[in-house]
């Protein structure tokens, strides 16, 4: 069977949709769906009824093994990549299932992370787009029982923003392990490909366009029906394929986008700084925990919010 041997593992809301734009454009990387999610197949389908993303979740994942690896089964490219980007967080599910895998092949991870503050509010911003009701501060208390409710992972703000223990799981399973980090990457997205281009072990000239790529719309919705419809439901799923088929999956995009943009009000949500600085506080213990497990990198997450 045929499996990835690339894995992009998160973190979520880090940059990593962009990442799968930008290598999705090289001749010789292949990434033919960005979150299947198969090795979390047992989290996503005992993922609880009351959670409203769980049918986007059921409906976009690929979970059936022989659908999984028929993806890559034509895929004639020197890398083949899943970016499942739940897969850091579920490092526990997931790592021994890849490792598992009897295709002789060790495969290449690439994790990128994120200052975990501007992570968990940007996590809180998307969900705000659609299902999330509560304010940021009463959303983050509420994670507890989110997570005791058997909600999916990508409501647990603060847990997707828990990096040490899961970056120290894929380091010590695999040994091509890449950490990079979204503030390093969108300073310099040129610079940052040729970097990952290397570890891949494909051609660092191949120069990506960046058209639409990191152009999402941001701020307070005006209609929330309108942006669950466009991004969750199986309606528009049906209607997206119909446009695919007749002006193309780029225009899709882009028209989606642009209605995405006319609901916007003027409103934006963002960041309490008291909120801010007791966030700081949650997150000093992991991140002294992850520059130990990084001491290469210099990491300046509680300078200021950006990675010095």
């Amino acid at each position: 069977m045929n499996y990835p041997n690339l894995y992009i593992v998160g973190a979520p809301k880090a940059g990593t949709t962009s990442l799968y734009h930008y290598l999705s454009q090289h001749p010789d990387i292949a990434i033919p769906d960005k979150e299947p999610r198969f090795f979390i197949k047992e989290t996503i389908q005992s993922v609880s009824d009351k959670d409203p993303i769980k049918p986007y979740l059921l409906r976009s994942s690929i979970l059936d093994e022989i659908a999984y690896t028929n993806l890559y089964a034509k895929k004639n490219e020197k890398i083949k990549c899943d970016a499942s980007t739940q897969y850091l967080y579920h490092h526990n599910e997931v790592i021994p299932k890849i490792k598992q895998l009897k295709d002789g092949k060790s495969p290449k991870i690439l994790i990128i992370l994120r200052n975990p503050i501007q992570r968990a509010f940007s996590n809180y911003s998307h969900n705000y787009l659609t299902f999330e009701k509560l304010d940021f501060k009463h959303a983050l208390e509420k994670e507890k029982y989110r997570i005791s409710k058997g909600f999916n992972s990508f409501w647990y703000y603060k847990g997707l923003s828990t990096y040490a223990d899961s970056v120290k799981a894929y380091i010590d399973a695999f040994q091509q392990v890449k950490v990079i980090f979204f503030e390093d990457f969108v300073n310099d997205i040129d610079k940052s490909l040729v970097d990952i281009f290397d570890f891949l072990e494909v051609d660092n000239s191949f120069k990506v366009s960046h058209f639409m790529i990191n152009k999402k719309s941001t701020g307070a919705p005006k209609s929330k029906k309108i942006n669950t419809f466009l991004q969750s439901s199986s309606k528009f799923s049906f209607f997206k394929k119909i446009l695919h088929n007749t002006i193309g999956e780029q225009k899709t995009k882009l028209i989606r986008e642009l209605i995405m943009r006319k609901n916007l009000s003027k409103s934006k949500i963002s960041l309490d700084e008291s909120l801010k600085s007791n966030l700081e506080s949650y997150f000093v213990e992991d991140i002294a925990q992850l520059k130990k497990i990084l001491p290469q990198h210099n990491i300046g997450w509680l300078n200021n919010g950006t990675n010095s």
